[in-house]
């Protein structure tokens, strides 16, 4: 579903201060929202932001505004102002909304931002330096040196760090994000970042080049960063070609 927003309604969505987005079912709708579910994805369009992302995670239909706004509240369904009655007053200016709502209802679509396409190397960035958390597990493992988040085909975001063994039974961040994925039903990435102990973009090692290819026919078109200020990219198949194992896929 693809939609369009005002810059200001775009900006909360992305700093978590609107999680309840407002939509009704006109009679030249070009998508009905009775048929969005948990899970689904939104591209949003703005401005500010250009071509944004969010997933839904729960969808309620209300018969008028007032019984919306008593049951969701306004906290995060509005962007402009907390008052009930002047949400009202705002929503029904908009085109068409008044008149259709009296006659479908309205729905409180609660969604979760993901990413915006013109930051996403910034935002799998930091969430790659945020994870990483170095401590000492045991007397045998530690953990947390490197951190790695890997940008899905679906728009998720998962994220791992590395775990360091004796017996060389660890694993690097990379995989460990990987692994995150592979649980939750996905295995096709479309970008990678890698950040070291000291804070730096890293390159995958070849365990994780390998372990990336096995994973998809497409993997070869994974974007990796390189160097975030210049937002260099390298794609896998420059890292490991003549890859021995294209026609098993």
């Amino acid at each position: 579903m693809k939609l369009d927003i005002n810059d200001r309604a775009a900006l909360a969505i992305k700093n978590n201060t609107k999680r309840i987005e407002i939509r009704v079912n006109k009679e030249n709708n070009r998508y009905d929202y009775s048929k969005l579910k948990p899970n689904d994805v939104i591209e949003f369009s703005s401005n500010n932001l250009g071509k944004f992302y969010a997933k839904v995670k729960e969808v309620n239909h209300y018969e008028n505004l007032d019984e919306l706004f008593t049951l969701e509240g306004t906290k995060y369904t509005t962007s402009s102002t907390n008052d009930k009655d002047e949400a009202i007053e705002s929503i029904n200016t908009l085109d068409g909304y008044k008149e259709a709502i009296k006659q479908n209802g309205v729905y409180a679509i609660h969604i979760e931002y993901l990413y915006s396409e013109n930051t996403v190397w910034e935002e799998l960035y930091e969430k790659a330096k945020n994870v990483r958390k170095s401590r000492e597990v045991s007397g045998l493992i530690s953990a947390g040196q490197v951190g790695a988040a890997i940008l899905t085909k679906n728009h998720n975001i998962y994220t791992g760090v590395c775990i360091d063994t004796a017996s060389t039974l660890g694993m690097c961040g990379e995989r460990n994000a990987i692994a995150n994925m592979i649980t939750n039903g996905e295995n096709e990435i479309i970008k990678l970042v890698c950040i070291d102990s000291r804070g730096n973009v890293a390159s995958p090692c070849g365990a994780c080049r390998e372990y990336m290819m096995q994973l998809s026919k497409n993997s070869k078109d994974i974007e990796i960063l390189k160097d975030l200020e210049k937002k260099e990219i390298i794609k896998l198949k420059e890292l490991i070609p003549d890859w021995w194992g294209s026609d098993k896929i």
